[in-house]
């Protein structure tokens, strides 16, 4: 897929979101604007990469080992590449979803009931959630903190 879209379309970033992930496309074009680096939430349910990522990776494919997940290979891949990478909460990614906040871009494990209710409700009430829930809490990733200390949930995160 990264390869076709290198090669034939043009673009800065591209948003890689599972089939049950709803993603707040205006919300996070809008971020994208802002951005002048890699933003990427690299977990399976949605992130976002860069043309010149999405561009290496397609020149590195036949070096590539491809691992059972794509998201884990996604990071394998990029460990070694020098791009600074920045956890956005917003992304509620995870294995299952924290909740429903009005904040959120892209949120994933959602069922098609979810994503039609979402999508109406921004649509009548221009927020993504009816009401909003919070089912765990979220946590901002510390990328200098070894892998079993990176992630501290606290309350006042989306």
């Amino acid at each position: 897929m990264l390869a076709w879209l290198d090669e034939h379309v043009a673009f800065e970033f591209v948003l890689k979101a599972d089939d049950d992930s709803f993603a707040r496309l205006d919300a996070l074009l809008a971020e994208l604007r802002l951005c002048d680096y890699y933003l990427p939430y690299a977990l399976g349910g949605g992130y976002v990469l860069s043309a010149d990522l999405v561009h290496y990776l397609r020149l590195s494919r036949e070096y590539l080992r491809a691992w059972h997940s794509e998201d884990v290979s996604l990071g394998a891949w990029l460990a070694p590449v020098d791009v600074q990478r920045e956890h956005d909460p917003r992304f509620d990614t995870e294995y299952k979803s924290r909740g429903c906040s009005n904040q959120y871009l892209v949120t994933h494990k959602q069922s098609l009931e979810d994503m039609l209710e979402k999508h109406q409700t921004l649509a009548r009430e221009g927020r993504l959630c009816k009401r909003e829930v919070q089912l765990r809490l979220s946590y901002v990733y510390d990328w200098s903190a070894p892998p079993s200390q990176c992630c501290q949930r606290k309350e006042g995160i989306p």
